[in-house]
């Protein structure tokens, strides 16, 4: 993994990770301040200003975005290999406004496949979103996992937020059940 790309990971999951478009805002701030300092024109001062302080804020209402929120993963009923997996999701919003913008990934073990992932454009106040996904099963086992991942960008794009929830998930997949239409050991007795 390359230096840029865990510094962008770090960034993301601890903090918030620059857009393309914030990174162009800010250089585009930076310009003006540059022509400021060099003119010593006032309104490109206020302009670069504005523009920072649409960066600041930008910055902290991902973070704020993803606070007081609560996941539960409801049990999964076991299936036998060639059915498909049930998994039911319950994201709670708690406070007293509504979420909005939020990709949700549900990370499975290895053997199952890639994380699942939706987008969930709104969650009311005080109200709780169910996301209910089927994940087909090639392989029979006991698979357990155990995280489930929130990233926004709300409410302007500029920065990236990822926060992950430990959300035990336990499947049991059974082998494969075929029919039979006699058995000579029942027949014989």
């Amino acid at each position: 993994m390359s230096v840029i790309k865990q510094t962008t990971e770090w960034l993301e999951t601890n903090w918030v990770n620059p857009a393309y478009g914030g990174f162009l805002l800010a250089g585009i701030a930076i310009c003006f301040f540059g022509a400021a300092t060099n003119t010593m024109a006032g309104w490109l001062y206020v302009i670069s200003g504005i523009i920072f302080a649409l960066l600041g804020l930008a910055a902290l209402l991902p973070v704020r975005s993803l606070k007081q929120i609560q996941i539960r993963r409801l049990p999964i009923s076991p299936v036998s290999v060639g059915d498909q997996l049930t998994i039911e999701i319950e994201i709670e919003n708690q406070t007293n406004k509504p979420k909005t913008l939020l990709q949700v990934q549900d990370i499975l073990q290895a053997e199952l496949g890639q994380p699942i992932l939706t987008a969930v454009e709104i969650i009311e106040p005080q109200s709780i979103y169910h996301w209910v996904y089927y994940h087909p099963t090639h392989k029979r086992g006991i698979f357990r996992w155990h995280e489930v991942q929130l990233r926004t960008g709300t409410p302007l794009g500029l920065f990236w937020c990822r926060r992950s929830w430990e959300v035990i998930a336990k499947a049991i997949v059974y082998p494969t059940v075929l029919p039979l239409s006699s058995c000579p050991l029942v027949d014989e007795l």
